[in-house]
């Protein structure tokens, strides 16, 4: 994949960027297990737990919220280095996940759930700052797309194994094993990255990062972006596990195996825009894929009148979905390249921003309007999203 780019940090031992992307996409692998499992898992949670669906949805939409902090974080990579921050955010997600082992409750949840999102708007724009710091943009598409493998895997790979350890050892299982795994990706991390500097000009505070953030309109219009297309598809996603399990009768292995399905669309995705994005420019794929994704959101409702062809129109949303995020992804790198760090947590908070948007969307349309509506408003929301990239989210001196 034409990985052997160097990297502008200092290292006694500097490791392959093959080898680095690897242990940065397994360490992502289980933060977005953690992440993802929730949504196709829901109802067995709140079984566990005792509780109304309702309120594990509340948890859902408070973890959502958490990732509004993403601005505070993003300049830590910045003053202290990307390595550093990546492994200190695996390692809060080791601890966090085992909240809820340590004391299995509603609360404790919360607590752990909250926990994983904070990691997530930690780790994820260090993590892309290190790649747009470390790989040229012409070939900047296939790096990201490796590392991108590991929120696709979150449902190809974690969700079955989720449902296994569930339907085998109980719904507070899966957090076990991801509190240990979490340890020893913070540990390979630490071990594997190079040593880097931190500041280099760059903002370095939350009064800079804000000050940054005023003066480029093109960050606003990304953060814009970002959070309509994340709205469009978490109002759907949200509620598919209740629409799958009380509308075609699936177990919980079963919906292990439909989110498998789901992952493997993303897979598909991620790779394809890793090749394309990099081949034909970003722009033109991400408007085509985004314009093709409110297509099929809209038809959802009508061609998912069997398990078949809902697990085929629901493959190819989240194949269209997935190609459009993360195409955009080594755009969004490139929009204000001298504060990478800054732009990639504002990005991350307008993930935060959407889900949230979508976690109270989705089910008040699923309760009120049924699956149609659940499809028209994602539709809707993914049109506003492609207009206000395809006019105001540019490359620096484009």
């Amino acid at each position: 994949m034409g990985l052997g780019y160097t990297s502008p940090v200092t290292s006694k031992k500097t490791f392959p960027l093959s080898i680095q992307l690897t242990v940065i996409t397994f360490a992502r692998l289980l933060l977005n297990t953690g992440l993802r499992m929730v949504y196709p898992f829901a109802p067995a949670l709140a079984r566990g737990l005792g509780v109304e669906l309702s309120a594990v949805y509340q948890l859902i939409t408070i973890r959502n919220f958490s990732g509004f902090f993403s601005p505070v974080f993003g300049p830590l990579s910045e003053r202290y280095g990307r390595r550093l921050v990546m492994a200190g955010a695996i390692l809060l997600f080791g601890v966090g996940t085992a909240v809820v082992v340590i004391w299995p409750a509603y609360w404790p949840l919360g607590i752990t759930l909250v926990a994983i999102s904070v990691t997530k708007v930690i780790y994820d724009p260090a993590m892309q700052a290190y790649i747009g710091d470390t790989v040229p943009y012409k070939q900047r598409g296939k790096a990201i797309s490796v590392t991108e493998l590991a929120w696709s895997g979150g449902l190809l790979l974690g969700a079955p194994a989720i449902g296994f350890i569930i339907a085998r050892w109980g719904w507070q299982a899966p957090f076990a094993w991801l509190a240990g795994l979490g340890l020893l990706a913070a540990l390979a991390l630490r071990r594997v990255l190079p040593d880097s500097n931190g500041g280099d000009g760059q903002p370095t505070n939350l009064r800079q990062t804000l000050r940054l953030i005023r003066g480029y309109p093109v960050i606003w219009a990304a953060g814009v972006y970002i959070m309509l297309a994340m709205a469009s598809n978490e109002s759907l996603f949200i509620v598919f596990g209740d629409w799958m399990e009380v509308s075609f009768g699936l177990s919980l292995t079963s919906l292990g195996l439909t989110a498998g399905v789901i992952g493997g669309a993303e897979v598909i995705g991620e790779l394809f825009a890793g090749w394309a994005v990099d081949r034909f420019g970003k722009r033109p794929i991400i408007i085509t894929t985004g314009l093709l994704n409110v297509l099929l959101y809209a038809l959802l409702p009508v061609t998912a009148v069997s398990l078949t062809s809902a697990l085929i129109t629901l493959f190819l949303v989240f194949f269209a979905f997935e190609t459009t995020v993360v195409g955009g992804v080594p755009l969004l790198t490139e929009i204000v390249p001298r504060a990478r760090g800054v732009v990639m947590s504002v990005v991350m908070a307008s993930f935060a921003l959407g889900r949230t948007l979508g976690t109270l969307v989705g089910p008040f349309v699923a309760a009120n309007f049924g699956p149609t509506g659940n499809g028209l408003t994602s539709a809707g929301m993914m049109l506003l999203a492609v207009l206000v990239l395809a006019r105001w989210v540019r490359e620096d001196n484009a």
